[in-house]
Order: structure tokens, then C-alpha cells, then sequence
């Protein structure tokens, strides 16, 4: 999930000693991913205990049970994911910008989904560069999103009455389009050896340095890239609109502001003072001048003054 600023108090638990390691999730994302992930799978395999094993001969005994345990980890997947909000309530807009992020999608998302088989069986099929989530993380998150509440209503619904069949056909036709989204899941962070050190991001927060570059590489240049050059928004023209200090905003936002006589002369009215020394304007004079436009009028006036012979002075006055 993301990753704007957050309190330094909360990034220093984080174990970053090792040069070759970045963080990756913030603790209150992987709160937040373990709270729905943990109380979602135990819902998935009873139901499926329940169907697979119960539902041909409702006799069997523990039928009781395992339901116990369905409907308890349903209220967990209701109550765990608004305790740890609340807990990191600091953390909301760290939140709101992951889900933006997912439900943000461009040209290279599309490439990224059409491409990821052929990768998966040869090298050099090489795929498009992905910020923080990849395309597959995306469909699988918002897939979620968009399901989540409709777990929660149509498995009250059954539980407590209403009307069951139709609920529970809702019910299991969202547990089946999950199938292949948590195969998927779960195959890629733990069996696939390309993919498997992500999952150490959603543990301990930090994975290697190399391999965020290569399989985020928007996002890790924009968080952990080398900051001592020009980044890649400038190069590629398309500066960073963000304000100076905003959670999230690059470092290089923060350099300080060139001196204001230099601001001066890249404006329109430097380059016409600066460009015509021969009007009586000193370039050093005016640098070391107030840049504001009465210190500006002044300096001109007075070098102006200086410039004009005292009796070409006198005799215009006069006439």
C-alpha cells in the first residue's frame, strides 16, 4: 500500500542500517494489510470447509464450530481494519494516497498486464517500469475495494436472517471471483522466486534496494533515488506541482531560493537592464541595490542623473 511521509518517531522502529535495504511499508500499512488478509483468509477456507465438507452431509460433526469461527473472523474482518485506522488515524492520508495510487492507471499498466506471462517464462520479455503497486496489485486491491461491503452486508444478512438464498448467492459468487486473485496473491509472494521478497516488505517493512529498483522503479526513484541530481520529473518536463513541505514532496523541493538579484535577472526587466550596460546602469551597482521596484526606480534615476552632463541638465530644465 503507499507511502507519503510519516512521523519519524514511527519510520525510526524500522531497521534501516543495512545500505542495501529501503523501506518499503510503513507499519501502519502493514497493520492495516494484516488486519484484512489474516481475518479474510480464515473466512475464505471455512466457508470453503463448509461447502466443500458440510454442505453434502450436515452431520458431520464440528459443522458447528467451523461456522463459530466463519462468522467470528467476518466480525473481525468488519471490526480489526477501523481499530488499526483508528489507531494510526495520523495516517489517513497515507491511506486516501494508496488508494489513489491503485485506482491510477496509465499506458504501462495495461503493457505491464499483457506482458507479465510471456515474462514470467522468458527473460527477455522485459516489462514496463511500475510505481508502488504493479498492475496485478492493483486489480487484486481493487477488487477488494470494491467487494468488501458486499461481504459484510450480504454475510450479516445471512447470519441473522432476511432473505439467506439471495444473500448467499452474492455471497459465494464474491468468494469465487476472489479465487483467482488470492491464488495469484499468494503464489507471487510466496513461490515465485522473482516476486517472493516483497513479501519481507509487508513483514519487516524493508526489502532489498535492488530489487525495488528494478520491479518499482518510478516509485523508487521518486522516494529513494539518488536526490544529488536532477530528478526525472525535470528531465522528463514534467516538473513536480506539489508545495515545498507537503507529506510526501521530494527533498529536492527544499533547496533554498537563489539570492533575489539573481531572480532579477532572469526576469524580463534584468535581462533589459543587464543587457544594455551603455545606458548607464552598473550591473554591479544594481546587484548590490534593493530588488524592490521602488530600490530599482531609485537606482535608475540616480545612475540616470550621473550618466547626463550637469550643463546638458541645466539647459534641458530650462527649456
Amino acid at each position: 500500500m503507499p507511502c507519503a511521509a510519516r512521523p519519524s518517531g514511527e519510520t525510526n522502529r524500522v531497521d534501516l542500517s543495512e545500505p542495501d535495504k529501503v523501506l518499503r511499508f510503513h507499519p501502519s500499512e502493514r497493520h492495516l494489510h494484516w488486519a484484512i488478509a489474516i481475518p479474510f483468509l480464515v473466512c475464505y477456507w471455512t466457508a470453503l470447509i463448509l461447502v466443500a465438507v458440510y454442505n453434502p452431509h450436515p452431520a458431520r460433526p464440528f459443522r458447528h464450530v467451523v461456522s463459530l469461527i466463519h462468522r467470528f473472523s467476518g466480525l473481525c474482518l468488519l471490526g480489526a481494519p477501523l481499530c488499526i485506522a483508528v489507531r494510526h488515524r495520523r495516517d489517513v492520508a497515507l491511506y486516501v494516497h494508496n488508494v489513489r495510487q491503485v485506482w491510477r492507471w496509465t499506458l504501462d499498466d495495461v503493457k505491464w498486464l499483457f506482458l507479465i506471462g510471456p515474462a514470467s517464462l522468458s527473460g527477455k520479455v522485459v516489462l514496463p517500469h511500475q510505481g508502488k503497486f504493479n498492475a496485478g496489485e492493483k486489480i487484486n486491491f481493487m477488487t477488494l475495494t470494491c467487494t468488501y461491503p458486499l461481504y459484510i452486508l450480504t454475510g450479516l444478512i445471512i447470519w441473522f436472517g432476511g432473505v439467506p438464498y439471495l444473500s448467499w448467492l452474492i455471497h459465494f459468487s464474491l468468494a469465487a471471483v476472489a479465487t483467482p486473485l488470492i491464488l495469484g496473491h499468494i503464489l507471487m509472494a510466496t513461490v515465485n522466486p522473482d516476486t517472493r521478497p516483497g513479501l519481507m516488505g509487508m513483514i519487516s517493512g524493508v526489502v532489498d534496494r535492488e530489487w525495488a529498483r528494478h520491479h518499482y522503479h518510478h516509485w523508487y526513484h521518486q522516494h529513494h533515488g539518488d536526490r544529488s541530481g536532477v530528478p526525472n520529473a525535470v528531465k522528463a518536463g514534467k516538473p513536480d506541482k506539489r508545495r515545498p513541505g507537503r507529506a510526501g514532496a521530494p527533498a529536492w523541493r527544499d533547496a533554498p531560493a537563489p539570492p533575489s538579484w539573481v531572480r532579477l535577472r532572469g526576469s524580463a526587466l534584468g535581462a533589459a537592464l543587464f543587457a544594455a550596460p551603455d545606458a548607464g546602469a552598473d550591473i554591479a551597482a544594481v546587484a548590490r541595490k534593493p530588488c524592490g521596484t521602488r530600490g530599482i526606480l531609485a537606482g535608475l534615476d540616480a545612475d540616470a542623473c550621473a550618466a547626463v552632463p550637469r550643463g546638458e541638465m541645466d539647459a534641458s530644465a530650462a527649456s
